[in-house]
């Protein structure tokens, strides 16, 4: 007869295999005990359809390399906080591996912390331990484990960990549909708590979040039929992403057929993922009203033909230098030697602004060195032109960029693709749409 173990990872994998439309990606964090998980998962038939990592992270330095930052410092070892906190860079890691925008909302992140049966004495205490599951969307399921004392030997906890920590994942994959078993009635497991997103609308909730400093960014992903946006908390972007920042007030075709044209261009991966990125904070304009900001992207839901691998993030960084430093936080590491790339995707107007020695101290050093540095952190431009009026009442002219790159140093010059005027033309503009719009609102002013 097969252990509990067993049972549960035939039950996880058969979960996962059985819905190709809704799999599970999954990576485990294990502090302390519950490792059998681990080991009993990775041995049953299928396994890879789901687990893509398993870490134990015994040493203390060794999970606050694991988790990153200095968060980890603020807590005990074995705590929730601990476990959250494993669960979310589990859950983070699942999507680093993932790569594929479309698999984003299906990984999931185990965190598990708990002080077991050892040769140390602890007076008055037995053996506890905390367990957190937590999806890329933000569902999560936790609680915390207290074994009887003085029943069971280490690898035995050890098992029993292992099989709760796993019931954990199964409670996300069925929305806390089943109870968890025990194996003992003096066993305890307390202060069970299942998060769903029920946010009614997540995007007003997301942009609240970033105008709030809780967060810095926020991915938005079209679910599978795109009628609405899934939230990731926790953005990760895969290497060589392209970056499209705009206020999209509205968003139009234009927009979607530049990103659907500089992907094809940008790398030689086969899909090149893209991201339209609204900052919500303007160093000369009022924050973005939250409500704004989620009619803004249903409108890209709307427009549909959006490119295979496509997102929204919203941040709070209206700088380029801004965007540079906090985007590189959330790319996944390259897999080549080429190392991480960013590309933006921008027009011949703010590509003459990124240039302009007037916003570097009227100094053309200042503004080439400014450059050069975003160049020697892997960025690009694909730029694409416009049709612009001149000075004069002279007709329109297209604006392609290559009269402002023509005089500057080669490795400048070499950070700008442009787009042909062949490429992409669309003789229509965000400011536009408002106008007509206006106008049909007050037909007779």
């Amino acid at each position: 007869m097969s252990s509990v173990l067993e049972q549960v990872s035939q039950r996880l994998v058969s979960n996962s295999t059985a819905t190709p439309d809704t799999p599970t990606y999954l990576c485990l964090a294990i502090a302390g005990g519950g490792g059998h998980a681990i080991s009993v998962l990775a041995s049953t038939p299928g396994a890879s359809a789901l687990l893509l990592e398993g870490t134990v992270t015994y040493d203390r330095q060794s999970m606050q390399t694991y988790v990153g930052g200095t968060e980890l410092s603020k807590h005990k070892f074995v705590s929730k906080e601990s476990a959250a906190l494993l669960s979310r860079a589990a859950v983070r890691r699942a999507m680093q591996y993932r790569r594929s925008l479309k698999d984003y909302p299906y990984c999931i992140g185990l965190g598990v912390t708990s002080a077991l049966v050892t040769t140390k004495e602890r007076p008055g205490r037995g053996s506890f331990g905390y367990i957190c599951a937590t999806r890329a969307n933000g569902c999560q399921w936790s609680c915390r484990v207290e074994l009887a004392a003085q029943l069971r030997n280490r690898i035995e906890e050890d098992q029993i960990i292992g099989e709760l920590a796993l019931q954990a994942v199964e409670q996300l994959q069925n929305k806390a549909a089943t109870e968890i078993t025990k194996h003992n009635e003096h066993d305890i497991i307390e202060d069970a708590s299942f998060v769903d997103v029920n946010v009614s609308d997540q995007v007003f909730a997301a942009a609240e979040r970033v105008l709030d400093g809780a967060t810095d960014a926020v991915l938005l992903l079209p679910n599978t039929d795109k009628s609405r946006f899934i939230v990731m908390t926790d953005p990760i972007l895969p290497s060589s992403s392209l970056i499209f920042p705009g206020s999209f007030n509205p968003p139009h075709d234009g927009h979607v057929t530049l990103a659907r044209v500089a992907a094809a261009s940008f790398s030689q991966q086969e899909v090149t993922p893209v991201f339209m990125e609204l900052s919500l904070t303007n160093a000369d304009k009022p924050s973005l009203d939250p409500r704004s900001v989620s009619e803004r992207a249903q409108k890209f839901l709307e427009l549909g033909n959006l490119p295979s691998q496509c997102g929204i993030l919203l941040t709070s960084s209206p700088l380029f230098s801004q965007k540079v430093e906090i985007l590189k936080r959330y790319m996944a590491p390259a897999l080549d030697e080429n190392g991480q790339k960013i590309g933006f995707i921008i027009g011949t107007d703010t590509m003459r602004r990124i240039l302009d020695p007037k916003y570097y101290g009227n100094d053309t050093k200042n503004m080439l060195e400014a450059v050069r540095g975003m160049g020697r952190a892997g960025v690009k431009f694909v730029v694409g032109g416009r049709l612009e009026q001149g000075k004069t009442n002279a007709k329109p002219i297209f604006v392609s960029g290559h009269k402002e790159l023509e005089e500057l140093p080669k490795d400048v010059q070499s950070m700008f693709s442009l787009v042909s005027e062949e490429q992409f033309r669309v003789d229509i503009s965000s400011s536009e749409i408002r106008q007509r719009a206006a106008a049909a609102f007050h037909p007779d002013e």
